[in-house]
């Protein structure tokens, strides 16, 4: 048996480390922190059948905790959310497996179960994205629309590749997903583009799309990083958002805004040269379509110099904290936020719009 999704998870990803920024020195004149995360995760018993495995060689001190914290919206979550200082949490759905894209029932039950569990827990505390059936466009509008709707949820995060059974690999910008965009504006919610969990065959057998990315003279395990977490999972996310743009989406609907987490999944870093090569001819620019449609996040990556470079060609007002909890860890957001604030790189209000306001303001808080 192939392993899961979320095996794959805690095979590959870092196990959470300190931030490699240290606070500055506790000052009774410093406000304290308080924040809203807007990339943390947990598994739905809808898709438990997908996602819930043992898991293999772990770097994870302990995988079966990291499991639990995944099933749990409840105390436990609340308690590590006070550690870190934050005070709302939106949650969405950890990468789905390709399955799940292809089955609108599953993930209709999951964003009900999420829905209750966050009217059951504390909806003063918890926000919700859904997760949407992206293999289906249609129905993956439909369920947008009936979270926002019914569910209360402040918009979606969906995986930003669709892996299909023969192997293939789609993305959104056909004309077939204008019905999710438009419904998208129409609720006036953002869709983050997550990084999605390739196929177990993909990982462990080095095979299709993620072939010249991981196949080499090293061990498997080194292959499957490289093909996922270390680059290729935040390589195809910012893929994603170029083919929105190439494809016309946001000239069609200029109004549709996005998420990218993980410090812009290498979008910012590469802005000037995409720009150069691929707004030419184009009704607007991608520098302006990253201007008015984008919203960045920095999903663990609890590194100042990545936060410095995506800073000077992002608008600080579209910049939100987030932690990709439980693959991060509250505490180490904490201390990775305290050092931004005394680091000079944001002004005090700009440093409370990062970690609250401008969350705030997006998603109608």
């Amino acid at each position: 048996m192939k392993p899961s999704p979320l095996t794959i998870l805690a095979l590959l990803l870092p196990p959470p480390t300190t931030a490699n920024t240290s606070p500055p020195p506790h000052n009774s004149n410093t406000p304290s922190l308080r924040a809203i995360a807007i990339e943390e995760h947990w598994a739905s018993p809808a898709l438990a059948d997908l996602f819930i495995t043992t898991p293999l060689r772990p770097p994870f001190p302990n995988p079966q905790q990291l499991i639990a914290n995944l099933l749990e919206v409840g105390p436990s979550r609340l308690a590590s959310m006070d550690a870190g200082a934050i005070h709302i949490q939106v949650i969405s759905h950890v990468p789905t497996a390709a399955a799940a894209m292809f089955n609108a029932s599953a993930t209709r039950l999951a964003n009900a179960q999420l829905a209750a569990r966050i009217a059951a827990t504390n909806p003063l505390r918890f926000r919700g994205f859904c997760v949407l059936p992206m293999a289906l466009p249609a129905e993956a509008a439909a369920q947008l629309e009936i979270c926002v709707r019914d569910h209360g949820f402040v918009g979606a995060l969906v995986d930003a590749i669709v892996a299909h059974p023969n192997g293939s690999v789609s993305f959104f910008e056909g004309r077939e997903y204008d019905v999710l965009w438009a419904a998208a504006v129409r609720l006036d919610v953002p869709v983050y583009l997550h990084p999605a969990a390739p196929a177990a065959a993909d990982v462990f057998e080095i095979g299709g799309l993620y072939a010249p990315a991981a196949s080499g003279s090293y061990s498997t395990a080194v292959a499957a990083s490289l093909a996922t977490a270390a680059w290729g999972w935040h390589e195809h996310a910012g893929l994603s958002f170029l083919r929105l743009y190439v494809g016309g989406v946001f000239e069609q609907f200029p109004g549709l805004q996005v998420v990218l987490g993980h410090m812009g999944e290498m979008v910012p870093y590469y802005l000037w040269r995409a720009d150069a090569v691929l707004s030419r001819g184009q009704a607007v620019s991608l520098r302006e379509v990253y201007k008015r449609n984008v919203w960045v996040a920095p999903s663990g990556i609890f590194s100042l110099e990545p936060m410095e470079m995506l800073l000077k060609v992002t608008d600080v007002r579209r910049v939100m904290y987030s932690v990709d909890w439980p693959f991060g860890r509250n505490e180490d957001g904490r201390a990775w936020m305290e050092a931004l604030r005394g680091s000079g790189l944001v002004t005090p209000a700009e440093f409370g719009g990062i970690a609250y306001g401008n969350a705030k303001r997006l998603l109608k808080l």
